[in-house]
């Protein structure tokens, strides 16, 4: 089983998306056992998961963090930033559709030290 990790920290702006993101395919790429479609649905997740995380902080200086491991036929991501945000973003929001529709498991909550985050899987 093949393990590797990933860990990629941007500041928490819109503009940094785009280093996600091909991050992101980089690592799908790299996932022989995800197709490609399942690749591009990683890329997707990542994107709007990191968007949502974005639009929730309002410290200029806030960091985002992003995690992506390889496990075997899967990729985990998992993204973090502190917020302002209170509650996670609602499960009938589009966020929550679009993540939860182009993945294979989602969760997203508030820890005790003030961070939103997000944890998601893609398997093949």
């Amino acid at each position: 089983m093949d393990h590797s990790e990933v860990e990629l920290r941007v500041a928490a702006r819109p503009a940094h998306l785009s280093t996600v993101r091909a991050v992101a395919g980089a690592i799908a790429r790299r996932a022989p056992a995800l197709a490609l479609d399942l690749a591009i649905d990683l890329v997707i997740a990542v994107d709007e998961a990191c968007g949502a995380l974005i639009a929730r902080t309002l410290d200029p200086s806030a960091v985002l963090l992003c995690r992506f491991a390889r496990e075997g036929d899967s990729v985990r991501f998992r993204a973090e930033v502190r917020s302002s945000a209170v509650t996670v973003p609602d499960h009938d929001s589009l966020y929550w559709r679009v993540v939860s529709s182009v993945t294979d498991a989602v969760a997203t909550w508030v820890d005790g030290e003030g961070r939103l985050q997000v944890e998601l899987r893609c398997r093949a």
